[in-house]
């Protein structure tokens, strides 16, 4: 795949199916994006997503740039210089609003799901899902709380990693700017979860392990009361060790999902170690 005058383009020369959506903005903050957020449609189908996606509903107009059904089928919807919204209030290195900077991919997927009073599965909706379609396993950000998350075809995780290629190689993103809902809408969002493997995912991206956080200098981007820096990674009985003021200097050691192992760096030298969110933390020299 490619990309061709801000479209996808398949290995087979053809464009990929576009279907125009009413709910887009203008052009992406310069005129190209830089980030990559992954989500999963919270549906059975592309179909209905696309549906909705084309809906003028007085509710809340949502879009993506493209939706990825089960069998791997993309359908785009947004042009990749133009903004989709799909973000919502977000966050992500130093940017606030990410549908300004972001191209937005939706993958058909019921997400996580609920145990029926006879053991079986369903969606929010109440629709059945098959046992051998679900997994079980904690969210990155309540990691004492398991649930059932639908698992993804592998189908759409060969079509994801190939937009995703083709996306990167078009605009020059960054290993650390191909993320998930759940990064740059923490807590409020849980898109796409643990069923969906992001590190892997950006390791076959850009054909290595993903080490642009590992063994880095960053600043902390909070302003106000600062960060937490915190025991251990995720938010649920994780005891806050100090804060980390606005400006402050960090040694990144290891990243753990969206979590990173970070040591204060006082006077040249690495000083209290605990985790923060990557999503509070830019490279030193931005």
């Amino acid at each position: 795949m490619k990309v061709d005058h801000h479209r996808l383009k398949l290995d087979s020369g053809k464009f990929a199916s576009f279907v125009s959506t009413p709910n887009m903005g203008g052009q992406l903050e310069g005129g190209a994006p830089s980030i990559i957020v992954v989500h999963y449609t919270a549906g059975a189908t592309a179909a209905g997503a696309i549906q909705t996606f084309k809906s003028q509903s007085p509710n809340g107009r949502t879009s993506a740039h493209l939706v990825i059904d089960h069998d791997g089928k993309i359908t785009q919807m947004v042009p990749f210089d133009r903004v989709a919204w799909h973000a919502g209030a977000s966050r992500w290195r130093g940017h606030n609003g990410i549908n300004q900077h972001s191209v937005g991919i939706e993958v058909a997927n019921w997400g996580k799901l609920s145990r029926t009073a006879g053991g079986g599965w369903v969606s929010w909706t109440g629709a059945s899902v098959p046992a051998s379609r679900v997994m079980l396993a904690p969210h990155k950000h309540f990691p004492g709380q398991e649930h059932g998350w639908e698992i993804f075809d592998e189908a759409q995780i060969e079509a994801l990693i190939a937009a995703c290629r083709a996306i990167v190689g078009a605009y020059d993103i960054q290993g650390w700017d191909l993320v998930g809902h759940d990064d740059i809408s923490p807590i409020r969002k849980i898109d796409p979860g643990p069923a969906m493997a992001m590190d892997s995912i950006r390791s076959r991206v850009f054909g290595r392990e993903d080490d642009a956080f590992n063994d880095s200098l960053f600043r902390v981007n909070a302003p106000g009361d600062g960060l937490n820096l915190r025991e251990n990674p995720g938010l649920a009985g994780s005891r806050v060790i100090k804060k980390l003021p606005h400006g402050t200097t960090v040694h990144v050691v290891e990243v753990v999902g969206s979590w990173a192992l970070v040591a204060e760096v006082i006077g040249g030298n690495d000083d209290v170690t605990g985790f923060t969110h990557v999503n509070w933390l830019v490279p030193l020299a931005a």
